[in-house]
């Protein structure tokens, strides 16, 4: 799967061979790419989160917690999330949580008040009970006894995520590769066979998985359009294949 997935990203070519490939073979490569996407992203989150940890906890203002309600400070204070603009916000004294398109527009990435956690996203507040089993101050000492602990816990989180997240990238790559495909399927009139079209976009997650792997360490503006012109890009040069006029591997 290796060599395969080398060839697709500089090999315009073989993807006509790919293309002749069974359709158990085609999954097999699919799956190849959910692990290695999977185990890049684990790395990565265990790189970020040992970097990012202590500055986070460094930063943590002081709260305290009595048998899962948010008691103290008595106004509100936040902890940033490092490298991002992002922040969590303890606020004890609030009456009412702000709406969720308020803390999108403040950065705040969760809001706790009293024995309530606040996450804001697209579709409304999501809401979560603090469980009344967690009682202590964050001082300094209690964070640092708690360190090795919460860096366990984030990295199961993230990692659990990331199955959901490379999944969910995965296939909105395929539809884009397909979508790309068809357009020059019929654009150049190449009348390929649609099991012939599912399975280039299929071999075309080789390099568009490649793309937004490296973007998890290079910052690529206007990510979705390079990934569009990656797919277009490549595409031509198979259609050229395909059709006989001069191509480039």
């Amino acid at each position: 799967m290796l060599f395969i997935h080398f060839k697709t990203l500089f090999s315009f070519a073989f993807y006509k061979r790919l293309a002749q490939l069974s359709g158990r073979q085609t999954i097999g490569f699919v799956a190849y790419l959910f692990f290695v996407a999977v185990l890049v992203c684990f790395f990565f989150t265990g790189s970020v989160i040992s970097k990012n940890l202590p500055v986070f906890l460094k930063n943590f203002p002081q709260v305290t917690f009595e048998k899962g309600v948010l008691t103290a400070p008595d106004k509100p204070v936040s902890a940033p999330i490092p490298g991002t603009d992002f922040k969590i916000v303890f606020d004890a004294a609030a009456q009412m949580p702000p709406t969720a398109q308020e803390l999108l527009q403040q950065n705040t990435l969760a809001w706790i008040h009293q024995n309530q956690l606040y996450i804001p996203s697209t579709t409304g507040l999501q809401q979560q009970t603090i469980p009344d089993t967690v009682t202590f101050t964050s001082t300094p000492e209690t964070l640092e006894k708690y360190k090795s602990s919460l860096s366990a816990s984030l990295r199961l989180t993230l990692f659990i995520l990331s199955l959901f997240f490379i999944a969910l990238t995965l296939l909105m790559d395929f539809i884009l590769a397909l979508g790309v495909a068809l357009f020059f399927n019929l654009w150049r009139q190449a009348h390929l066979p649609r099991i012939t079209l599912v399975k280039l976009a299929a071999f075309l997650l080789g390099p568009l998985t490649v793309l937004w792997l490296v973007r998890l360490w290079i910052n690529i503006p206007l990510f979705g359009l390079a990934q569009f012109i990656l797919c277009v890009i490549y595409l031509q040069q198979i259609f050229n294949v395909y059709q006989g006029e001069p191509h480039e591997n």
